[in-house]
């Protein structure tokens, strides 16, 4: 059989791993390897020996692996049976890909699940041509481009089939769009480690389009709708409340008088307005606590009027001068009330001292309420207000 004494590159420009077809050579054969290749022996299915751009002259100190399965010997010329194959290092460009099918994504916003396609590009370039050797070719003499992009693009659509379902569903339907350089970026790192062992890197991997079932973009639209329509009217209830709240507000700062006291005339006139009082005994019952709240309303308001104003000399004359008017007159029991800083039981009356815990006279609990001021202008509001009475504020429970 005839040595080759040349071993060359002999494919066109689309071939991308070419296998040369002589494979009887000797330690004085010459070979070639031009720039962006790679030459690799193979031997019984076993890679061997491989060489960078040069070029060499085979002997047996640059090709060890085989000299050692031929038992070559050195310093003479030895005849070996090895098949050679050229990679071409090159960089693939632009290679389009697209989901075949489309797959089910769950809009995080509305909980709907609709059906959606991508597609994009990516290139390749190879990084290890033994390892691809080893894993693609076989018995192949020869793959070209379109050979290796075509086995790629069909390994790497179904490993971003998975990827982009997961990746989607992390945006609305509106707005993914505007995240497709971080969905890239992603489904891209996922898929690299797949085509590692293949000795290949995956460049430029882009998603460049999403397309989304006309049917489910439809429903995805009449819930966009419906939603936006529902923040709208919560948007002018809300308003609307705030501002009926701040009128009421104005109107009893105008008035001179609180919310509370306003709640307190409702219950006075309720009970004042309330027919068959007498007649129908759980009415009457019903009606007991809020007879107590007006009466409470009506002696508080009497208490702090006496105490508001000074006794004159005047005043002392006149009970002077009518002592059996002053005898006679039934005086209101006036609950005790707290002095030097100490509290009084709201049960019996009883002045408390200010850190009592229970009533000394009754054993009722002490309560004391704690303060409430409002949240925008700092005013002090009694605990039952919903509303500031000097600027309006809701009151936040």
């Amino acid at each position: 059989m005839a040595i080759q004494e040349v071993i060359k590159y002999e494919g066109d420009n689309s071939t991308l791993i070419y296998k040369h077809p002589a494979e009887d050579f000797n330690t004085l054969s010459q070979l070639i390897v031009h720039e962006s290749q790679e030459a690799v022996f193979f031997s019984d299915g076993q890679a061997l020996d491989s060489f960078k751009a040069g070029r060499y002259t085979l002997e047996t100190k640059n090709i060890p692996l085989i000299s050692k399965i031929r038992n070559l010997v050195s310093g003479g010329v030895s005849p070996f049976h090895v098949e050679v194959y050229f990679i071409n290092l090159a960089t693939m460009m632009d290679i389009a890909w697209g989901t075949p099918s489309q797959v089910t994504v769950r809009d995080p916003n509305y909980g709907y699940s609709y059906s959606a396609g991508a597609s994009g590009s990516f290139g390749l370039k190879i990084k290890d041509g033994r390892k691809l050797l080893i894993n693609l070719v076989g018995t192949e003499k020869a793959m070209t481009t379109k050979d290796i992009q075509k086995f790629f693009k069909d390994l790497l659509v179904t490993r971003v089939k998975n990827c982009i379902a997961v990746e989607l569903s992390k945006y609305s339907y509106n707005v993914f769009n505007q995240h497709l350089n971080e969905i890239s970026e992603n489904v891209a790192g996922q898929v690299e480690s797949d085509l590692e062992s293949y000795g290949i890197r995956i460049l430029n991997f882009f998603v460049s389009a999403v397309t989304i079932k006309p049917d489910d973009l439809e429903e995805l639209k009449k819930l966009d709708n419906s939603m936006a329509q529902k923040r709208f009217e919560a948007m002018g209830n809300r308003d609307a409340t705030v501002i009926e709240a701040e009128g009421l507000a104005k109107a009893r700062e105008l008035q001179g008088y609180t919310w509370q006291q306003e709640q307190q005339f409702d219950v006075s006139r309720t009970f004042a307005q309330n027919e068959g009082f007498a007649a129908n005994p759980a009415n009457m019952m019903a009606q007991i606590p809020l007879a107590f709240s007006m009466g409470d309303m009506m002696k508080n308001n009497m208490d702090a009027a006496v105490q508001a104003q000074p006794v004159t000399a005047a005043q002392t004359g006149t009970a002077a001068m009518q002592p059996d008017i002053a005898a006679t007159q039934p005086q209101p029991a006036v609950q005790p009330q707290a002095q030097g800083g100490n509290i009084t039981c709201v049960k019996c009356g009883t002045s408390l001292p200010k850190d009592a815990k229970f009533c000394f006279q009754c054993g009722e609990k002490v309560v004391i309420p704690q303060k409430i001021f409002c949240a925008n202008c700092g005013n002090e509001m009694p605990p039952e207000a919903n509303f500031c009475t000097k600027c309006g504020t809701r009151r936040e429970k």
